[in-house]
């Protein structure tokens, strides 16, 4: 299938995406912002085109701008610890195989949020004085209490959509199990049923066999019946003709 030039100037633009992204310039980050809402109008018209790419294709084109969307969205959190957490939870939930400036996206965010942490974890400022290390400190650990809770809220998120996929798998499991039972079930019937007409036919045939068989015999029987009364007849013709020549 030909590429359409929608779907050409989709991936011009999804590329330059990625590259904003990957070069992380503050100065650009407005026109990152503004390129991703016009990608996102861009893939919706993709995917009422008629002429689009393949299910897999697109796909992978909606994981790539989602990861786009939700980097910028972490990006734009208060807090450090905020932003570290989302980043790192949206390099779990994207899945792209073979995507590298991809990962390397998500390497150098991780590394710029880890180091920004680091640096207001371990932060000091020699000019100020007790109060002011007092407040820093207390920031800090406020920081870090964010951090944990949001990592907490997230592991308990995570541990029920867990649960829920197992439920569901669960319930999947039990019904195509009653669907297989039905099957085999469904598939024995049909066997015996099978087995049963075999059986009937095999009698049958049998006794067809056995027709043809007398059927034979009687047609043979009757030729020599009428071969004999021939020949009889012939017999007594000649007879009465020679008579009569007399």
């Amino acid at each position: 299938m030909s590429i359409t030039r929608l779907e050409i100037n989709f991936r011009r633009l999804l590329s330059q995406c990625e590259q904003l992204a990957k070069d992380d310039d503050t100065k650009s980050s407005w026109r990152l912002d503004k390129y991703i809402s016009a990608l996102e109008d861009m893939f919706a018209d993709l995917e009422k085109h008629p002429a689009k790419a393949s299910e897999e294709q697109m796909g992978e084109y909606s994981k790539r701008v989602k990861f786009l969307k939700n980097l910028r969205m972490a990006d734009q959190l208060p807090t450090v610890p905020e932003k570290l957490a989302a980043a790192q939870m949206v390099s779990h939930t994207s899945s792209l195989n073979g995507a590298d400036i991809t990962t390397e996206i998500q390497q150098k965010t991780k590394v710029k949020y880890t180091t920004e942490l680091k640096e207001q974890l371990f932060q000091t400022d020699k000019g100020n004085g007790l109060r002011q290390r007092s407040s820093r400190k207390s920031s800090t650990g406020d920081d870090v209490d964010a951090l944990l809770k949001y990592h907490h809220s997230m592991q308990e998120k995570i541990a029920e959509d867990m649960l829920s996929m197992t439920k569901n798998l669960k319930e999947q499991t039990i019904l195509a199990n009653s669907i297989i039972k039905k099957d085999i079930k469904v598939t024995e019937q049909s066997q015996n049923l099978s087995e049963l007409n075999a059986a009937r036919l095999k009698v049958e045939s049998e006794k067809l066999q056995e027709h043809s068989k007398r059927a034979c015999k009687c047609w043979l029987w009757l030729m020599i019946i009428v071969v004999i009364s021939v020949f009889i007849s012939m017999v007594l013709f000649m007879k009465l003709m020679k008579k009569k020549s007399y």
